[in-house]
This record gives structure tokens, sequence and C-alpha cells, in this order.
């Protein structure tokens, strides 16, 4: 390990793409299923190139999925036995994922996939064998199974504050911009609601037991607003932590969520809880994107919100793969209805065949880097600065010029000793790389990141500087 002086410095700008005028957001769900992403640090590191090559500007990486975290969790360990998903062995995804996306100048918005949902039949989750009396309850008092999952029940205080503690404590520990539900969070499928505590919670409201018909539209709409309260409270706590912060939301189509999981986006929107709403058009052919987002935009709430509206577009899923043509179409309709972007389902279609699709979007749409619509600024999440080697009397000095004030992070990148491997280290998110500590510094100004003696300089491969906003939220 080199001996390295950490100095006050400031950063040299790299050169970029010019900045689209509007903004944009150009997004990618990166799943643990029927994708190679996280299968390797290698992976990670060239999969992101890719899409940053692409033009994407925000991923938004699964964390919560087969009842497991992707990142190390205590909360999931007191509750489950387990601290992270043990597939990865002693890999960080969310760390690799986080260090990879910042260097290219992409936001991480970490996607709780599962959130209620505690497992599937086919890989059960261990939430409910610790804790099942989390269950959700139906109607003859059976725990609730839908399309295969395993609930867990959403209007139960208990099981709110486990899915809270998982999402603060990412949100604390990991300098992630931003936070996601869907389809699953929060919701409960329409057959629950019949556990004792809810059951005796309506009837001091109404003076009566809920309906026996699950579907009954008063039962609904009262199960509704309170998993709406709950967003409320949720978003709360994560603004309590950063009033900067995304906060994100994938629910299913907006009629049927209602319906079948006691999702009710208009009052979401009205309330003002989501920064960008991401309505599922997985179309598989452009004339079928056109005809499902008009459909979208017939609703009248939905229709007024088109600056919070970055639909869901369908790029893979198992041998499906979108091709060029099909997902130009999808943006060209976006823009032309003044959508604010939208979010692939999932990397794989972008990257895959030879990175096509890829191409097709960093030559035509996505030529022009863009800020974020939740950003008041570009220089929210810079690329990394890449430090330049400089004499400095009898050693080097690696200098940079920051594009925006803030605080930022050192890493090294050294060579590895004489029969040591590279990125021998578990922990680090970067095989190779060694984190310094952190610097305030200042735009405008050439300052030096590190210095070394110059008989030790060769050692040293390249040095960055990634801006970490965490840190300048504690």
């Amino acid at each position: 390990m080199l001996a390295v002086s950490l100095v006050a410095a400031t950063l040299f700008v790299q050169s970029e793409r010019p900045l689209a005028r509007e903004p944009e957001i150009r997004g990618v769900w990166i799943p643990n299923s029927h994708s190679t992403f996280f299968d390797s640090r290698e992976n990670v590191r060239a999969q992101m190139q890719a899409l940053a090559d692409a033009g994407v500007n925000v991923v938004f990486p699964v964390v919560w999925s087969k009842g497991m975290t992707l990142f190390k969790s205590d909360v999931a360990e007191v509750v489950t036995g387990i601290a992270i998903d043990p597939r990865y062995g002693e890999r960080d995804p969310l760390a690799e994922v986080l260090f990879e996306a910042h260097r290219h100048g992409i936001e991480v918005v970490p996607w709780f996939e599962y959130g209620f949902a505690a497992g599937h039949e086919t890989f059960p989750g261990k939430a409910l064998e610790a804790r099942p009396e989390w269950a959700a309850l139906d109607a003859a008092g059976q725990p609730v199974v839908k399309n295969g999952f395993q609930w867990m029940n959403s209007l139960d205080e208990e099981v709110q504050a486990f899915i809270t503690g998982l999402v603060i404590e990412c949100a604390t520990d990991y300098d992630v911009d931003g936070v996601q539900g869907d389809d699953r969070l929060p919701a409960l499928p329409v057959e629950a609601g019949y556990d004792a505590k809810t059951v005796e919670r309506y009837r001091r409201e109404h003076r009566e037991p809920p309906p026996s018909d699950c579907r009954d539209p008063e039962w609904i709409q009262w199960r509704a607003d309170l998993l709406t309260d709950y967003l409320a409270s949720l978003r709360e706590d994560v603004r309590d932590l950063s009033p900067d912060l995304a906060f994100s939301m994938a629910p299913g189509a907006p009629g049927w969520s209602l319906r079948e999981y006691l999702q009710d986006q208009a009052t979401w929107l009205e309330r003002g809880l989501v920064d960008a709403l991401h309505p599922q058009l997985y179309a598989r052919d452009a004339e079928g994107y056109v005809r499902m987002a008009d459909e979208m935009l017939a609703v009248e709430w939905l229709d007024k919100e088109r600056d919070r509206i970055a639909p869901g577009a369908l790029s893979s899923f198992r041998e499906y793969l979108i091709d060029p043509e099909t997902a130009l179409g999808a943006v060209a309709a976006n823009r032309e209805r003044r959508l604010v972007g939208e979010v692939w389902f999932y990397e794989r279609g972008l990257i895959e065949n030879e990175g096509a699709v890829a191409v097709a979007l960093a030559e035509g749409p996505y030529a022009k880097r863009a800020r974020l619509p939740w950003r008041k600024s570009a220089n929210w999440r810079p690329p990394a600065l890449v430090g330049a080697p400089a004499p400095a009397g009898d050693e080097v000095a690696w200098r940079v010029r920051p594009p925006a004030d803030g605080t930022y992070r050192i890493w090294v990148e050294e060579k590895p000793a004489e029969g040591e491997p590279e990125g021998t280290d578990p922990a680090a998110p970067g095989p190779g790389w060694t984190p310094l500590g952190t610097k305030r510094l200042s735009r405008g100004r050439t300052n030096d990141l590190i210095r070394v003696p110059k008989d030790a300089s060769d050692d040293v491969l390249r040095v960055l500087a990634i801006i970490d906003r965490r840190a300048e939220r504690r």
C-alpha cells in the first residue's frame, strides 16, 4: 500500500457532451433475475460502462428481492438471519453499483422490488418463517399468496416499520440518490386485510366488521387510504435524511392496481408524494406502445401530471429483446406527448445484440446529456474527475478542478503487489481501488488530490474524485 498524503484539492473538469435543454429521465431497471448484471464484479463494471455510453442518467438496481437484500442490512439480519443475499459471497452489489454508476455521473435510486412481499412460492422468504404473525390474511383467515408471491400484512405497524427500516438503512449507509417503490410497495392484495388488528380498526371506525366481499368499493378505498398514509410517512422519513433524495414509484396500471393491490396513484400525485411515477407500458412494438401511452393519458389525473410521468418501457424479458426501431419509437412517442422520459425494463435490451439499442440511443435522442427533472443542476452527480499527474519537487501530484462545490471521496487505483491478484479486497467496491477519505472541494481552483514520492509514482494507475452526497448530509 502506498503512503500518500491527501491534501486540500480541487478538480480538473472533464470534457462532456453538451447538455440537453429540457430535463429527462433516461432510466434503467437492473433486476437480479434473467440478468447477468450482478453475477460478477467485472459484469457490474462493464455493463455500467455500456449504460453510460448509451446516455443513461439514472439506474434503479434491485436491493430487496426474494426476501433478501443486495446490501449489508442489520435490519434484515435481525428478522431473517441473513444480512445480504449469500448468492454474492463477500461482495456488496449495491456498493459496486454506486462506485461504477457515480464514476460515470449516473444517479442510483435503489429499487425495493419485493416491497411487502416476503418471498415467492419458488423461493420462500425468511421474514414470514420468523414472523408468521406478519402474514396478510384473507376472509377465510388464510395467508395470502397472489401470483405466487407470499404477502406480509402491509397494514400492520410492525411490518411497516420493517420495510421503512430497510429503506432508511439503505439511504443512511450508502450514498444513494433516492429510493423507489413499485407494484408491491406500498401495496396489499385486495384479498387481504382480514387479520385481527385490521378488522378491529375497521370495526372501531365503522361500528361493524369489514365487508366479506374483498372488492367492496368502500372497503377497497379504506385500505388504500391507509397505504397512502404509509407512503406519506415513508416519504417524510426519507426526506428527513435529505430533501435531495428522489422519491420514485413504479406501480402497476392505475385502475387495475387500485382494484387488485390498493394503490391509489391519483391520490399519491394529488398529495405530492412522488417525484416521478413510472406506469408500466410494456408493449413489444412501437404501435402498441403508442396505443398504451394514449390510453394512459386518457386518464385525466395522469394527463395533468406529464412533468412527473416517465413510463416503464419493455426492453427485454426472458427471450424478448427490443430492436432499435421500437426503442426509438417509444422515446419519440414520449417526447411528442411531453412526458418527462422513460425507464427501460431492463438493462439487457440496451446492451445485448452488440449494444445496438444503446448505440441508437446514444447517436439519437440521448446524444446530449440530460439533467434529471428532480435536480436543479446538472452538477448534482458529476462524473468522476480523473487526476492528471504533474511533477511537484521530489513528488508527483495528481491534480484536478471540480465543476461543483462539494465533498469528494478520493480513490486511488494501484498496481497489485507482486504475486497478488487484482481486486483481492472484497470490501472494495472496485478491484484495486482504495478510498483515501473525503475532502471539501471548491469549484474553479486547481489543487492536488494526492502526492507520492517520484520513485513510487509508477505504482499509481489512476486517481479519481467522486462527489459524496452522503457525507454532506451527515
